[in-house]
């Protein structure tokens, strides 16, 4: 048989149920109804419900079926007029069979009609100090097939039978032998080991890509903003089809946990939507091939089978996972995520089992983590169908109250931080100081300079003047030319002899007497009539 796709609507007299059956064959239809009982058979489907409240034939009622849709619509008018039916979206309670019956673990059974009531009728719950520090459960010895662990530590013997598919799902090894305070020791050995001083510094220091991250408004973010200016739960978050289908694939059950387990479970819940929150933000919605490795590395309850006693050691150990393990390892991301984690649950049991219903479905698709959605996932998205909205706003409210210092993680990071700043500060001196000394030596290479130029200027003007006066005293035409050879001669050796002046003053004396001597050997070159007229210009160009 198989169970078809439905949904349910209501308003103050009736119930609607949509049933889609395309295959079915109408004339051998059955429905049924009693008190809170329905049933529905139309071959191949068949459906039962059990519904939050009676309703009651009494020839108000219509069924319906539109062929081309292939939809059934039945319509069954409450027992009490203006009753609201509550957690008709939660499709796997409403599945969920009446009667006696046992589950497959025997610590999880299905009771008598007494206890499957409906969301609105849910018995109060002890109410629990988030604040308050729980004692853990201590086992004396191990059982038979040894340690607890799971969702409401139910399960034992998982890992000791699966032990050679299973040896890289956790990270602890032999968790059937390890127990809870040795795991826990165990794990925070491991985090020690595995925290990195330079990445740590890196994103702190360098944190442009972060603050993109932090700039990331997840899609609930609208309706939380709705539901604090006073909307309705209901209304601001929905389920998809897909969604539904992943609920009605659900096992129906009923959980028996043990009044001092449910504090840890919980706060183990609460683990793991801040592992999801957290691989969310960073892929910014758009899962990869390592979201089902951040989720279950981060969160100690996956990967370590951790159990915990307070909110405050939920926090201090997914900050702590979550700078050792990651990429991005940076402390304001790790607050805005915690924001997302509050959200979300201030949002009700709808968004949070959206969120469950997403981490199964990225578990299912990662190689051999399945198992962990038969020891946690599956479970969580099952019970928390029947928990109060109230009771995880409240969780949300104190988890908000949490103070989570630096501290708390136990990894040194003030000490890191403040060394690091030392360090940075020391840097910064020293550039200082070799910008004050460049600062120093520039004006005195500044003055150099305007020395050379004034210098230079001068003995331009002594060779121009020079040039004018050989001009002048020029006499025939082939002494004209002898002489211009000559004074250019004079001349280029000149400046020789000044560019050397310049820069060796202390050869300054034997440039001069160099200068003299070429000098007296162009004179006695010259002929004898100007031979005056050029030793004269060459002493004023010295």
């Amino acid at each position: 048989m198989l169970t078809p796709s439905f949904e349910l609507f209501q308003d103050d007299i009736f119930l609607t149920i949509v049933i889609k059956a395309p295959f079915t064959k109408v004339s051998e239809t059955e429905i049924f109804i009693e008190d809170s009982d329905f049933k529905f058979y139309s071959k191949p489907y068949f459906l039962r419900l059990n519904l939050p409240g009676n309703i009651v034939e009494d020839g108000r009622e219509t069924a319906n079926y539109d062929a081309d849709a292939g939809t059934f619509t039945i319509r069954a008018a409450k027992q009490t007029a203006g009753q609201v039916f509550d957690g008709l979206d939660m499709l796997t309670k409403l599945l969920a069979p009446r009667g006696d019956g046992s589950a497959k673990q025997p610590t999880i059974e299905v009771m008598g009609e007494e206890s499957i009531l409906p969301s609105d009728a849910l018995p109060d719950e002890e109410d629990i100090d988030w604040s308050v520090e729980q004692t853990p459960f201590m086992e004396t010895s191990v059982l038979a097939d040894g340690h607890k662990y799971g969702f409401g530590c139910l399960r034992s013997g998982v890992f000791k039978r699966l032990q050679s598919e299973l040896c890289e799902v956790v990270d602890l090894r032999d968790p059937d032998s390890v127990a809870p305070e040795e795991r826990r020791a165990q794990r925070k050995e491991e985090e020690s080991h595995k925290f990195d001083d330079d990445h740590y510094l890196a994103d702190l220091y360098q944190d442009d890509l972060v603050q993109h991250l932090l700039s990331f408004r997840p899609p609930w973010d609208a309706a939380w903003k709705q539901l604090s200016k006073g909307g309705k739960r209901k209304e601001l978050v929905t389920l998809t089809e897909e969604e539904k289908e992943k609920m009605r694939k659900l096992p129906n059950k009923e959980f028996l946990i043990d009044s001092s387990m449910l504090p840890s479970v919980y706060l183990s819940l609460v683990d793991v939507i801040f592992c999801y929150m957290y691989s969310y933000r960073v892929t910014e919605g758009e899962h990869n091939v390592e979201s089902g490795w951040t989720i279950s590395k981060l969160s100690a309850t996956l990967s370590w089978l951790e159990t915990f006693s307070s909110l405050q050691d939920v926090m201090a150990t997914c900050y702590r996972r979550c700078l050792c393990f990651p990429l991005h390892r940076h402390w304001s991301l790790l607050e805005t995520v915690r924001e997302d984690t509050c959200r979300v649950l201030s949002l009700g049991r709808r968004q949070v089992l959206k969120c469950l219903l997403d981490v199964q479905t990225i578990l299912t698709d990662t190689e051999q983590r399945y198992i962990l959605n038969d020891l946690y996932i599956n479970d969580y998205c099952v019970w928390i169908q029947g928990i109060r909205n109230e009771k995880l706003e409240t969780l949300a409210s104190a988890l908000r109250k949490i103070n989570i210092c630096k501290s708390d993680v136990d990894l040194s990071l003030e000490e890191l931080e403040a060394a690091a700043q030392a360090v940075m500060e020391e840097e910064e001196g020293i550039v200082r100081k070799l910008e004050k000394l460049s600062m120093k030596a520039t004006p005195d290479a500044d003055s150099d300079d305007s020395s050379d130029g004034e210098t230079d200027s001068e003995e331009d003007s002594e060779d121009t003047d020079s040039s004018d006066h050989s001009t002048d005293d020029q006499i025939t035409g082939t002494d004209k030319e002898e002489r211009s050879t000559h004074s250019d001669d004079i001349n280029t050796q000149t400046d020789d002899t000044s560019t050397q002046t310049d820069d060796i003053n202390t050869q300054t004396d034997d440039t001069v007497k160099q200068t003299n001597d070429t000098n007296t050997q162009l004179i006695t070159q010259s002929h004898d009539t100007v031979s005056d007229d050029t030793s004269t210009q060459s002493n004023d160009t010295n």
